[in-house]
């Protein structure tokens, strides 16, 4: 069995975290295991995995499983340079 990454779940724009772990991805589409999950379909979600944070729509859910199209991407590190010189 392989091991999943931990990543943060919040629903957008000011939800609180929650920790989740990454299943796959297929394409576009981040599968995700979160037990107790219960968020309408269309919820906005960020999901942060170090150092990249990911902005999507969940597309649909079971019990433990979210399905989120990711429509963007950030890598900090990337930002950090950008952070620094707007102070």
């Amino acid at each position: 069995m392989s091991e999943q990454t931990a990543v943060q779940v919040r629903i957008l724009p000011d939800g609180e975290f929650h920790n989740a772990s990454v299943i796959g991805w297929r394409g576009r589409l981040l599968e995700l295991d979160f037990p107790g999950s219960n968020f309408p379909l269309g919820t906005l979600l960020e999901i942060e995995q170090a150092p990249m944070v990911y902005l999507g729509e969940l597309q649909w859910q079971t019990e433990s499983v979210l399905v989120v199209a990711i429509e963007h991407s950030v890598d900090r590190t990337r930002l950090q340079p950008i952070q620094k010189a707007w102070g």
